[in-house]
């Protein structure tokens, strides 16, 4: 690990350094210890007998996996969730990444284990593409290992993994820059990097939460500016230097021209899923973002006189969504790592070849911490009336995963740093000045500083890693990276014992929580709705108490939902307008009911079966409801009586018949009509675009009753109606999807028939 002659000014980060023997050995070593790393911080997701529940586990995660698998498993497109709000697109909610290709484990688990395991893999997905994002920049072992440890140790990211959908497109980043830079930085069409950027494109379009996502092109898009920057920097008379592809390439400009043909080329492939985002958000009463003002929700920023509590973390066992100020801004990075990235960042940008880049990742581990502030600085507040999709950041403490991205980069840079003894004194000098700063702006009550459990230890860090920079380095560079991945390893894995993924680990999976009395409704027609209490720490209760959406594990249709995005309509709005005017309409209907709900306007929403918590009034919430035979320590079912069924009939004087009803698929009902008169045919399930109706094999027209209900006006007769759920827009985005496949495919095709060509003339 001494420094030699090779890598001086313009050798770091060349991704053309062959390796040696022994590099590939140390390599593999480096991705095994990786890979250790990632299974010990998820092991309560695949362990056997351990099984991670958080309350979104529960109430949304699951219920969205489940209704994925199951018409997966039924060999359906999973277009329609039938269970929540009376029926609602599924597919074009981003969050269920209801096409994303890994979750077919599904078929093979139970839900619960099956959402383990993809986070597990998907962290050590995370891994695996940091040493491999490292390795392309040059950087030797250890410092891959560095990186991927402080990549999937930080709060952040161990805080994503209990928020399913998120870590699902997170972990997919370092593999974006990798294929990235791999595009740009080719000399010719990069055929197989295309494939490998077009395919990681695909893969976090389809992956789920809409944030992530936004905040992954962000990051590629500033990455991509920086190794424009980087590779473009020279003159024509310059000859490119093959050894150093991190100096000039002449044709970085034109590879332009091929990274924007890969990244259409996945997001041709994910044309469904884009698609139907976009129909479901048009029809969406709240949309994919929040406004400035819902932003300022401290919930849901960091708190600016917690940020070093915030970034640096406690070895000790302590609450952390207490400590940071909120579970959202959970984002610790540890004192050793934060000082080392500000000594690589500020190492790299002293040097010509990697001066871009690191000008590139400091500015993504500010922003990350200026724009988790929310909106109580003017940069966010530009960025916000400026920059496209902005308001994507439902939870504006979420910034702090691309702190964290840039952290892993600049911890990388400084072990090669150290291995190299590139300039040091000034990026020591500036972390040191920054830890400084952070402390004294404690007593200048600026920040809250922690008490001496915590602090002690933060000091004990900031010293041993200063002492490692200006003065073990000096004496050996080999004793002060061996020094500065130890100390790494000892916070970060202090720290990460007590992540939220240990607070939420228990023995028991959601699968086998027993749904209770209400379980019993599985297969029975007509609507429910639970009258149940929010125990956000309490799984069993939530499941047996169906807490709005978790019905959709017993196989149970509700009018009632849970934080749908843009699944709640404005239908949905406005029917809980009519009984709750002005409650917020992000709340559950249930919070929109009267006090007294009236069987009869039960019925006019097809609701059958109400599951009431014993602790409440039945008397005063249900009266003259019956009580059915489903009666349990916590919860009873009640029956409404005067539910007809779930299609009925309208006549011209306002009474209503029961008709008969037909479920053959979420998205295929049929009713049958056997009446003398003219009548309006009601389905009590929500309407939305895309839904078509025939009468008796001809088109009718669809009618939305009651502002949300399926309905047709019949003639008198007998007649068969049938409401079926296909939008126009499903064929032609499926043909565009098949056609980004085949260019994938050509893509990939390209590159090893180029590949084999020149193995051949090896031979």
């Amino acid at each position: 690990m001494e420094a030699s002659a090779e890598s001086s000014e313009e050798g770091q980060a060349g991704p053309a350094r062959r390796l040696t023997a022994d590099d590939q050995r140390a390599t593999a070593a480096e991705l095994l210890a990786s890979i250790a790393v990632a299974l010990w911080l998820s092991r309560s997701f695949w362990l056997p007998g351990r099984y991670v529940v958080g309350f979104d586990t529960v109430a949304y995660s699951g219920p969205n996996f489940d209704v994925t698998v199951e018409s997966w498993r039924a060999g359906r497109l999973p277009l329609w969730n039938e269970y929540v709000f009376g029926g609602v697109v599924h597919l074009g909610n981003p969050q269920a990444g209801a096409l994303y290709p890994p979750k077919l484990i599904g078929l093979l688990f139970d839900t619960n284990r099956a959402m383990g395991v993809l986070v597990a893999s998907h962290l050590l997905l995370l891994a695996i593409g940091t040493v491999l994002f490292v390795r392309r920049l040059g950087c030797r072992p250890p410092a891959g290992f560095a990186a991927a440890l402080v990549m999937c140790a930080n709060g952040a990211v161990l805080t994503r993994t209990i928020q399913f959908e998120q870590i699902l497109v997170l972990a997919w980043a370092p593999l974006l820059v990798l294929g990235i830079t791999a595009v740009l930085s080719a000399t010719a069409r990069p055929w197989l990097a295309m494939a490998g950027t077009g395919l990681v494109t695909v893969m976090v379009l389809l992956a789920g939460h809409p944030q992530i996502v936004y905040q992954l092109a962000f990051v590629g898009g500033v990455w991509t500016a920086a190794e424009l920057v980087r590779t473009h920097r020279g003159t024509r008379s310059e000859p490119p230097d093959d050894t150093s592809p991190m100096s000039w390439q002449p044709g970085s400009w034109r590879r332009l021209t091929d990274l924007g043909a890969a990244v259409a080329i996945g997001a041709a492939v994910a044309t469904p899923q884009l698609v139907a985002a976009l129909a479901a958000t048009r029809d969406s009463a709240i949309g994919l973002g929040r406004s400035l003002e819902q932003l300022e929700d401290p919930s849901l920023s960091s708190q600016p006189h917690r940020l070093v509590e915030i970034l640096f973390g406690s070895v000790r066992g302590v609450n952390e969504a207490f400590f940071a100020g909120g579970f959202e801004t959970i984002g610790h990075v540890g004192v050793v790592a934060a000082f080392a990235a500000v000594v690589g960042i500020v190492a790299a940008a002293r040097r010509r070849a990697t001066r871009a880049s690191a000008c590139a990742v400091g500015a993504l581990a500010v922003l990350g911490v200026v724009w988790a502030l929310g909106p109580r600085t003017p940069i966010f507040t530009i960025a916000y009336n400026v920059l496209p999709g902005f308001d994507l950041a439902r939870g504006s403490a979420r910034w702090l995963d691309i702190t964290a991205i840039a952290t892993a980069i600049g911890v990388a840079w400084a072990v090669e740093a150290v291995a190299d003894r590139w300039p040091l004194d000034a990026g020591a000098l500036a972390a040191s000045a920054m830890f400084v700063g952070a402390l004294l702006l404690g007593p200048a009550d600026v920040v809250d500083l922690p008490d001496r459990g915590t602090f002690v230890p933060w000091v004990a860090a900031a010293l041993a890693v200063a002492a490692t920079f200006v003065v073990v380095v000096r004496r050996r560079a080999t004793w002060a990276v061996a020094a500065l991945v130890v100390l790494l390893v000892v916070e970060l894995g202090a720290t990460s014992r007590y992540s939220v993924i240990d607070a939420t680990t228990q023995a028991t999976s959601i699968d086998k929580l027993p749904a209770g009395v209400a379980g019993e409704l599985a297969g029975r027609p007509g609507l429910t709705m639970a009258l149940t209490d929010d125990l956000l720490g309490d799984p069993a209760y939530l499941v047996a108490g169906f807490r709005p959406n978790t019905n959709v594990l017993a196989d149970v249709a509700s009018l009632d939902g849970y934080d749908g995005g843009v699944q709640v309509t404005d239908r949905f709005v406005a029917l809980g307008e009519t009984t709750g005017p002005g409650v917020d309409p992000a709340l559950p209907l249930r919070n929109k009911l009267p006090v007294s709900w009236m069987p009869a306007d039960a019925a006019r929403w097809g609701v059958r079966y109400v599951v009431l918590d014993n602790d409440r009034n039945a008397q005063e919430s249900l009266p003259g409801w019956r009580r059915t035979d489903l009666v349990g320590p916590e919860f009873t079912v009640w029956e409404n009586p005067a539910w007809l069924g779930d299609a009925v009939g309208r006549l011209d004087d306002g009474r209503e018949v029961a008709l008969a009803y037909e479920r053959r698929s979420p998205t295929h009902l049929v009713v049958t009509v056997d009446d003398p008169s003219a009548m309006r045919v009601i389905v009590h399930r929500q309407i939305a675009p895309g839904w078509r109706v025939e009468v008796d094999g001809d088109a009718g027209r669809l009618i939305d009753v009651d502002g949300f209900f399926l309905g047709v006006d019949v003639p008198a007769g007998t007649r068969t109606v049938e409401f079926s759920y296909r939008p126009r827009w499903v064929t032609p985005s499926l043909a565009v999807s098949s056609i980004g496949i085949l260019a994938l495919a050509s893509c990939l095709g390209f590159g090893l028939r180029g590949r084999a060509g020149r193995f051949k003339v090896l031979r």
